[in-house]
């Protein structure tokens, strides 16, 4: 094992118990706090779960929480994050995650372990938010491939009030197939419990207690905490699973917190004589009546006018109109419907594409297009995902898509890659007549690969032929910002009606 990739801290924070929780009891010298976070997804501002709804989670009010519970100057807590933290939102996504990190920074993170999805802008900007952040970023099975090494910090020991801790980072092996595959070009994700085992070989002896700090999942995290005793806590990410009391399984604690910041996780640990003797879990809510956090309030404000400048940058040209009209998009092929589906089926590869009418919500005028434009356009965070599916089934996603015609339908299908024609005097389930795929008929037993959005791959819009489909990639990548790349590459676009669908009158 490469120990320089193991960094010491020995920075000693102050850090302290919220007075304010009368259910949490003030603590001893023998005692370590962890407070954790995973799978926030970017959600740095509060939502409204309802329309008339205060808004509550996000990462301005869990910095409240964080502060609150430091306000005394105790020095036995870590904070630490499970990954996917650096993509979701706008104010993310358009900068590359770069506003996250700021607010992380800003909240005092002790460490973070990578998920999937921080992979999502590529590994340049995955090396410039490593830089950026001041606290270690964890990956001890994500390895160059060729030279091994670690493209992150494998673990850290640092202390903690009276006690040092050992902090090891694993990262999901389904890395490749929930990020777009470019995104891991010339890495490797090693079997997390072989390097488990390596570094808690080392670890352990310099560590009062070991913590794995994963972005595996719940079902992987019982699988580790099974093969690796050594590991006293598994502080978790990747399954969204929010864990009201810690999972034991031999010696080892399991937790996990959910998603979206709703919540911040808390574990305290008592140890004596050197062993875990008790441990009391808190699930502290980011509720609307926490205040915000006022320099993240600040700091995300700021971000927000960069957001609203950058929404109005100019990415290409349109030299026609491009039709996504509500009344067009929902019962036949438009011009815009198109250029979504091929933008689907080009970035992941497929042999076709298919979007539903209901997820294109505005025209963009001749002239030129602004990533506002786009993200009018295509409002939702709708991801891109590749499914395979048999033909017959493709088929039956088809005869779904024009069941309700000549009715709206939000989800009637814009496809690429295929030419279909459907008669809407038969019953619906008959009414398609041919479909052609790359110039042939389609084979009901052939299997096709089809991109789609995240949406639709859950059943959404009624699909359930989407649901049982083989998922082959999960890219995390936002579908609008497929399509701002691809504008911008092109320069000048001018797609049009070609006829892919054709009714039969």
């Amino acid at each position: 094992m490469n120990r320089s990739r193991i960094k010491r801290y020995s920075l000693l924070l102050v850090v302290t118990l919220l007075l304010a929780l009368s259910s949490f009891v003030v603590q001893a010298a023998d005692t370590l706090v962890i407070l954790h976070t995973n799978d926030t997804h970017a959600r740095l501002e509060s939502t409204s779960p309802e329309a008339d709804a205060a808004p509550a989670g996000g990462m301005v009010k869990i910095a409240t929480l964080v502060d609150e519970l430091r306000e005394n100057g105790l020095d036995n807590i870590l904070l630490l994050d499970g990954g996917d933290a650096w993509h979701g939102t706008n104010v993310a996504n358009v900068f590359e995650g770069k506003s996250v990190v700021e607010v992380m920074n800003l909240m005092g993170y002790d460490a973070m372990t990578l998920g999937n999805h921080d992979f999502n802008y590529g590994q340049v900007a995955l090396a410039q938010r490593k830089g950026e952040a001041v606290f270690p970023v964890l990956a001890a099975n994500v390895l160059e491939e060729g030279t091994g090494e670690p493209i992150a910090y494998s673990a850290l020991i640092k202390p903690v009030g009276d006690l040092t801790v050992g902090i090891i980072g694993l990262v999901t092996t389904e890395t490749p197939y929930v990020t777009h595959p470019k995104n891991v070009e010339g890495l490797v994700i090693a079997d997390p419990i072989a390097r488990a085992k390596s570094l808690v070989s080392y670890v352990r002896p310099q560590a009062d207690v070991v913590i794995a700090l994963t972005h595996l999942g719940f079902e992987a995290d019982q699988v580790l905490a099974e093969a690796v005793p050594g590991i006293d806590v598994i502080v978790g990410g990747h399954s969204h699973t929010r864990l009201e009391e810690p999972v034991v399984i031999g010696n080892t604690y399991i937790v996990q917190v959910g998603e979206h910041a709703k919540e911040l996780g808390y574990l305290e640990l008592t140890l004596e004589d050197g062993q875990l003797t008790n441990a009391v879990r808190k699930l502290v809510p980011a509720s609307a009546d926490v205040a915000d956090n006022g320099q993240v309030v600040e700091t995300v404000a700021r971000w927000g006018k960069e957001l609203e400048a950058k929404m109005g940058q100019e990415v290409g040209t349109a030299s026609v109109i491009l039709d996504g009209e509500r009344a067009n998009v929902r019962v036949k092929e438009t011009n815009l419907g198109n250029l979504v589906a091929d933008v689907m089926r080009e970035a992941v590869g497929a042999d076709i594409g298919v979007n539903n009418g209901g997820g294109i919500r505005a025209s963009i005028a001749a002239g030129p297009i602004t990533v506002g434009d786009i993200y009018t356009v295509l409002p939702f965070d709708n991801t891109l995902v590749k499914v395979e599916i048999l033909g017959r089934d493709l088929l039956g996603a088809l005869e779904h898509s024009v069941r309700l015609y000549p009715e709206q339908n939000g989800g009637f299908l814009q496809v690429s890659g295929l030419e279909m024609t459907f008669d809407p005097s038969q019953e619906a389930g008959a009414r398609v007549q041919e479909v052609l795929i790359g110039g042939q008929a389609l084979d009901p037993d052939k299997t096709y690969t089809v991109a789609t959005n995240d949406f639709l791959a859950a059943g959404g819009d009624g699909y359930t032929t989407f649901t049982s489909a083989n998922i082959l990639v999960e890219t995390g990548a936002m579908l609008r910002d497929a399509m701002a790349d691809h504008v911008a590459a092109q320069g000048s676009i001018s797609p049009e009606v070609e006829g892919r669908i054709v009714v039969i009158e």
